[in-house]
């Protein structure tokens, strides 16, 4: 009987440990194979130094001024979730069609008399001078404008 209460014990170690040698292997598998994929994963992304400056793509309003003026998220993509908005609007640009994203985002300004047209940039800002407080922008390109006609929205 102590045979196979000892026996039971060792069955019991081994099975834990090979558990345990599974589950390290698992976790050390993406750093040994350098690679990032879910659900084990470095997360390189916070791993790694960002750049100084980042591009933003976004669309503005202007007035006849000629001031900018911010738009809503649901203006610009009709959403309001700014990955979603960014990602329509470098899809547009990438594809060709940023005239055609602007006259889509003139269409929806009803609500607001003061925008006369609707800008489609991508800005670099300066992530430090923007973190605190400064001007940060360093370049800005305007990809397509567009009036807003009186009536649209």
């Amino acid at each position: 009987m102590v045979s196979k209460t000892l026996r039971f014990k060792l069955d019991q170690r081994v099975v834990r440990g090979a558990i345990v040698a599974s589950v390290v292997g698992l976790l050390l598998i993406p750093v040994i194979t350098d690679s990032d994929d879910f659900p084990l994963s470095t997360y390189p992304m916070y791993a790694t130094a960002r750049a100084d400056d980042v591009d933003f793509v976004t669309a503005w309003g202007r007035d006849a001024n000629g001031d900018r003026l911010e738009l809503g998220l649901e203006v610009i993509g009709s959403s309001d979730d700014p990955l979603v908005v960014a990602g329509e609007l470098r899809a547009s640009i990438s594809a060709g069609t940023a005239s055609a994203r602007c006259r889509e985002i003139a269409g929806r300004i009803s609500s607001e008399p003061a925008i006369i047209s609707i800008e489609v940039t991508t800005e670099r800002h300066d992530v430090v001078a923007h973190t605190l407080g400064e001007s940060s922008l360093l370049e800005r390109i305007v990809h397509a404008s567009c009036p807003v006609v009186a009536g649209d929205g």
